[in-house]
């Protein structure tokens, strides 16, 4: 099995309609070792809602196909502040996340007030921290916290050892993103990424429900569009996880493991053939 100088993980995303055993297995024969699994329903992308948050059949045979395959969980999807729901953290969300031996928890905010959303987010970190997990703001132009410096500021601000900024290359790119950006930041923000491609028929700024469209089921494979990704890759710190991306309503049709093994060739060809 081919293995790359920094770890690459099959985002959920990417096969949607994989339940997470499913995506264990589908990811553990298309050659990833990690993955990353969303544990509440998101009916807006077609999730429904796995009863992964209390103990029973779906959890249980999550955990022995890891055990089964070596495949990890390198993080756990995903949270969201949303102004009229105080509560943003589910029951059980931080507690199956460390059962499953996840390394970081992803959580984006609607909030339009700053200030809630700094409270928000140290009081996820300070929970987090009790199971020994990272917490990653993604920041997206059409949601409360728009870009890498917005982010960067919030987790400056928020103070907690646990925090990191989650960079998605599609966010990034459409938020006006460069490479440049990531290197001129601390290097201690940034503990994995999302990786993918788009299009360049770019939706304007201020288009959200197209913007939020090419999100969910417009993505491309590295390799496939035009974003600067070698040289995003290489802004990154060294080592630092990366995580394909990339649901595409163009190959829904496929079976998952057909999408997956395509995902796993595309991310070992952008991490270099040098290091494959």
């Amino acid at each position: 099995m081919a293995t790359t100088s920094r770890p690459i993980s099959l985002a959920h995303l990417t096969v949607l309609d994989t339940t997470p055993p499913e995506l264990v297995t589908v990811a553990a024969a298309a050659g990833f070792r990690s993955i990353g699994i969303r544990l509440t329903a998101t009916p807006s992308v077609g999730v429904p809602p796995y009863d992964m948050l209390h103990e029973g059949p779906m959890l249980r045979e999550t955990l022995e196909r890891m055990a089964d395959t070596g495949v990890s969980v390198l993080d756990t999807e995903f949270l969201r502040f949303e102004p009229d729901q105080p509560v943003g953290i589910p029951e059980g969300f931080l507690d199956i996340s460390a059962r499953l031996g996840a390394k970081h928890v992803l959580v984006m905010s609607a909030e339009p007030d700053e200030a809630r959303t700094i409270d928000r987010f140290g009081d996820l970190c300070d929970r987090a921290a009790q199971y020994g997990l990272y917490v990653g703001l993604e920041f997206a132009v059409y949601t409360g916290v728009r870009t890498l410096a917005h982010a960067a500021q919030i987790v400056g601000k928020a103070k907690r050892a646990n925090a990191s900024v989650l960079v998605d290359a599609l966010h990034f790119s459409r938020s006006g993103g460069i490479p440049a950006h990531i290197r001129a930041a601390d290097p201690s923000l940034f503990r994995y990424a999302q990786i993918c491609d788009a299009s360049p028929d770019m939706p304007g700024p201020t288009d959200t429900p197209n913007l939020i469209r090419e999100a969910r089921t417009g993505r491309l494979l590295p390799g496939e569009g035009v974003l600067p990704l070698a040289e995003l890759v290489a802004a990154l710190p060294a080592g630092v996880p990366l995580a394909i991306e990339a649901p595409s309503r163009a190959t829904v049709e496929l079976p998952a493991l057909e999408r997956a093994r395509r995902a796993y060739r595309a991310m070992s060809a952008l991490v270099g053939a040098g290091s494959v």
